[in-house]
C-alpha cells in the first residue's frame, strides 16, 4: 500500500467486497484495482473461483504469487498473475515471464496505467540484432570454397519474449534467405574479402522437381541442396563456431505468432493494438 501511495494513488488496505477481500483496493476513478500477494500456494481452480468474485463486481484483480501456479498453462485475459520474489536488500521484483523482471514499485506503477495489457499476438519489434555463424562447403561440381551462414540468434518482440526464427527444408520463407539478412551477410563480408559468400537466389532442383532460393556456388552457381547445407549446419552448432559476424537489421515484416500473453513493452509499443476484454 505504501507503494501506491508513494506514487500519488488512493488506496484502501484490506479492503472488503462481495464475497472478496483485497490486500491492497485502487477506487482508480470508478475503474477499481485490487491487488492480492499470495505468499502462500493455492489452485488454480480456488485462484479463478477467488478472481470470479472480483469480475463480477467489475474489479481488475491483480495477483502477485511467490509460488507459481499448478495446472496454470497459459496466460489469460481474465486472470493477470504474475511472480513476485524478494531480492537484495529486502527489495522485491516482479518477473513477466522471464520476459522483463522489474522493482515492484514500477511494476504497480504500470499495471495502474494500463501499460501492462493483454495482447493476442506476439510480433517481433522492427530492430533485431542478429548472429551469423559462417561455415565452409565445397562445391560438389567445381571443388571451389564457398561460405554459407545460419542466424544463430533468436529474434525478440517488443515485449522481449523469444521468437525462433522460421526455417525449413526446400522452403524459400527460412530466415537466412531474409532479404535483410542476406543484405546484413553481403555488408558485414565486404570487411572480410577473404571469405567468399555463397550466392543466394531462387534455382531448379531436380531432387524436389521445383525451383526454390537457396544457397549455391559463388563460381558455378551450382544448387548446394537443403538436405547437404542443414546436414552441414548441424555439425556446426555443436561444434566451436570459429566465424561469428553481428548487425542490426530492421525488418519490412515483422514475424507474427498466435501468442496470447501480457504484453509489457519498454518502448510503450505494444506487440498488437487488439482490445482483448477482461
Amino acid at each position: 500500500m505504501s507503494i501506491c501511495k508513494r506514487l500519488g494513488f488512493e488506496a484502501i488496505q484490506e479492503y472488503r467486497g462481495k464475497g472478496w477481500r483485497a490486500d491492497v483496493y485502487l477506487p482508480n476513478n470508478g475503474n477499481p484495482i485490487a491487488f492480492e500477494v499470495q505468499l502462500s500456494t493455492q489452485s488454480l481452480k480456488r485462484t479463478l473461483e477467488r478472481q470470479s468474485k472480483y469480475i463480477s463486481e467489475g474489479v481488475v484483480a491483480c495477483w502477485l504469487f511467490e509460488n507459481p501456479v499448478s495446472k496454470l498453462t497459459e496466460e489469460r485475459p481474465d486472470l493477470p498473475i504474475f511472480n513476485v520474489f524478494e531480492f537484495e536488500d529486502s527489495n522485491f521484483m516482479v518477473n513477466l515471464l522471464d520476459r522483463r523482471i522489474v522493482d515492484l514499485q514500477t511494476f504497480v506503477k504500470s499495471f495502474i496505467s494500463n501499460d501492462i495489457q493483454f495482447k493476442s499476438i506476439l510480433k517481433t519489434d522492427s530492430r533485431q540484432l542478429v548472429e551469423l555463424v559462417f561455415y565452409e562447403m565445397d562445391c560438389w561440381k567445381c571443388g571451389e570454397l564457398n561460405y554459407l551462414y545460419f542466424v544463430d540468434s533468436r529474434f525478440y518482440s517488443t515485449c522481449k519474449a523469444e521468437i525462433k526464427p522460421h526455417e525449413g527444408l526446400w522452403d524459400s520463407s527460412s530466415v537466412e534467405f531474409n532479404p535483410k539478412i542476406v543484405e546484413l551477410s553481403k555488408k558485414i563480408l565486404d570487411t572480410r574479402k577473404d571469405l567468399k559468400l555463397s550466392t543466394i537466389k531462387p534455382r531448379y532442383s531436380n531432387t524436389v522437381e521445383k525451383s526454390y532460393v537457396s544457397f549455391g556456388c559463388h563460381k558455378c552457381d551450382s544448387i548446394f541442396g537443403d538436405f547437404f547445407v542443414m546436414e552441414a549446419k548441424m555439425e556446426m552448432i555443436y561444434e566451436p563456431k570459429e566465424i561469428i559476424l553481428k548487425g542490426e537489421i530492421e525488418l519490412n515484416d515483422e514475424i507474427e505468432l498466435g501468442i496470447p500473453h501480457w504484453c509489457f513493452p519498454e518502448n510503450g509499443t505494444f506487440c498488437n493494438n487488439d482490445e482483448v476484454p477482461f
